[in-house]
């Protein structure tokens, strides 16, 4: 889940940034390029093979949900 946090938090373009020149790192920067899509198809991928664990609002509304059952 971080690396899909590090990604999703790339801006969207070097034209939309603040930036007044690229890094030159490999790493990843903007989400238009094909490296950051790869990647999160990658993620995608992984992350529809595991089993959806709910979050705490999910879990909050299950449980309202079971209290308001009748025995």
């Amino acid at each position: 889940m971080s690396r899909r946090n590090a990604l999703l938090k790339c801006e969207e373009s070097f034209e939309m940034s603040d930036q007044y020149q690229a890094a030159k790192s490999d790493g990843i920067e903007f989400k238009n390029t094909p490296q950051w899509k790869q990647a999160y198809q990658d993620i995608k991928a992984v992350l529809s093979t595991r089993e959806n664990i709910p979050n705490k609002q999910e879990r909050k509304a299950l449980r309202q949900a079971k209290a308001k059952q009748p025995w």
